[in-house]
């Protein structure tokens, strides 16, 4: 991990005054000396979290294969990735844990070099405490992604100057510490929205959003509801598919061109561009203000790859009639909307609709009901084309929706022993635009859970927070108690990635 700390090394030049810094290759010393220097390195932390290390690829898997809501597509599905699906866990040596854990660190690092030079800027203090604020909450994101799916974790708040400079791990306790106070003082230096220009940038409401994530996970639900509250009402609920759709997309029937990115109930979301075939920045890091800014979800959760399908669990956890089994799932028989004639001329608005067949889905078979057909999730899909070949997607990530923030209070209310007031929560989502779905009546805490359970799992199904839910469930003894265990065998927490543990004698 260390070496992958060590970044923006940088070159002294080769002149007659050796002492000069070559402007081409600044260092960490002579650069970042005013505000727009310290908002490139934030910069730098978002490409991080959007690299294929985290969030454009390997950050999914480790989230949606142990959350009980995704399969194998088939043979096809690498073996690291196949791994995260069997139980008890994964090996030390998997190599998308290990991703995971290298981006995170990634991330951090680069939060800690901001955080450090941040006190010397001086020539535009309110865009240098913003920036401060965004380098709080991402680092914080990091962190909770490590604490919550590993546990104790070696804890760094200084940048990684030296090659030797480990550190051994910390209880999770302290590490919980640490992302609150970031995140409580992220809320007072994040402003509530910004201009279109800077769409992507995290808010005020997505820090409240994660902080009552965190201290729900560390089980202090009255600490959640009171960050959850600050975010209640600031947002709206839109048309279900609108958090997750296309370039094309059919709105009532009526084709539109697009997109519902950085919508009304979007409260926080990574932004990815889709350049075209191929154009995917596989170097995994991040790096580079012109390389690629695409996702490959839609290329593992579709029918060309193939890597991933919907469980016959999730499948099956939807009740009859609920319109987001059909926004969420695709399956063999439904019409989707693709391009004419070629069918990957991505820049032709024109749709026709094209009916799934078996032979076409490069994927296994599922059951719901008792009836097997072919399936595959229709949420971050691209719709306007179906091909054979690597097109990266477009479609930007919603970490943090409202629809998120309203079932988690429910849960609040759920813990607290107020189970009519989970139920407002609850049916709130339920009566979501174009959902409509009959209200819940709550009467007891075990029936509140029960309802926050199931709503969680079809509401927000393949969202990389199922497997996060069920760690908190199962350490509050609701399997068996309440419900079956969704991953029985499963071992909660990761084991420390191999390539950490023989590089940093104080883990081992």
């Amino acid at each position: 991990m260390i070496a992958v700390l060590l970044v923006l090394s940088g070159m002294i030049a080769c002149t007659a005054k050796l002492d000069v810094f070559d402007e081409n290759n600044p260092t960490t010393e002579s650069y970042f000396k005013t505000a727009l220097e310290l908002q490139n390195g934030v910069n730098a932390i978002y490409s991080s979290l959007r690299s294929a290390q985290l969030v454009g690829r390997e950050w999914f898997f480790t989230h949606d294969m142990r959350g009980g809501e995704c399969a194998s597509g088939g043979s096809q599905l690498e073996a690291p990735r196949a791994e995260l699906l069997k139980q008890p866990s994964p090996a030390p040596s998997n190599s998308v844990m290990s991703d995971v854990w290298q981006g995170s660190y990634r991330m951090i690092n680069r939060a800690n070099l901001v955080l450090a030079k941040a006190p010397g800027i001086t020539d535009n203090t309110a865009l240098r405490d913003r920036l401060v604020g965004e380098a709080k909450f991402l680092r914080a994101w990091a962190y909770f992604e490590l604490v919550s799916q590993w546990g104790d974790v070696p804890v760094y708040t200084d940048p990684i100057t030296s090659s030797v400079e480990f550190k051994g791990k910390s209880p999770a306790a302290d590490i919980y510490t640490l992302i609150i106070s970031d995140l409580t003082d992220a809320t007072a230096k994040l402003p509530a929205s910004y201009g279109s220009s800077d769409n992507g940038r995290a808010t005020k409401w997505a820090a409240y959003t994660l902080l009552g994530k965190a201290q729900m996970q560390k089980g202090d639900y009255a600490a959640a509801k009171t960050a959850l509250l600050q975010v209640y009402g600031k947002f709206s609920l839109v048309n279900f598919l609108w958090n997750f759709d296309g370039d094309i997309k059919s709105d009532g029937g009526v084709l539109i061109t697009g997109g519902h990115e950085f919508n009304a109930e979007s409260i926080f979301e990574i932004v990815f561009v889709d350049k075209g075939d191929n154009n995917f920045n596989w170097g995994y890091n991040g790096e580079g203000s012109t390389s690629p800014m695409s996702g490959v979800r839609n290329q593992e959760y579709g029918i060309t790859w193939g890597n991933v399908i919907p469980s016959d669990r999730i499948l099956n956890e939807f009740e009859a009639g609920d319109p987001r089994y059909a926004l969420t799932i695709y399956e063999e028989g439904n019409q989707i909307l693709t391009a004419p004639g070629a069918v990957d001329n991505i820049d032709n608005p024109s749709v026709v609709p094209l009916t799934l067949t078996p032979a076409m889905m490069n994927i296994a078979t599922s059951t719901k009901g008792g009836v097997v057909k072919k399936r595959f999730y229709r949420k971050y899909n691209i719709y306007e084309y179906v091909r054979s070949g690597f097109h990266p997607g477009g479609v930007n990530q919603r970490l943090y929706r409202y629809a998120d923030v309203l079932l988690m209070l429910a849960e609040c209310e759920a813990e607290a022993g107020t189970p009519a007031q989970a139920a407002i929560y609850i049916n709130q989502v339920r009566s979501r635009p174009g959902v409509a779905m009959s209200p819940v009546t709550l009467t007891t805490k075990n029936a509140a859970l029960l309802a926050v359970m199931h709503e969680r799992a079809v509401e927000l199904c393949a969202e990389e927070v199922a497997s996060i839910d069920i760690l908190r469930w199962r350490k509050k003894g609701y399997y068996p108690t309440i419900t079956a265990d969704p991953v029985p065998g499963q071992v909660s927490l990761f084991p420390i990635p191999a390539s950490e543990i023989s590089t940093n004698p104080l883990v081992q």
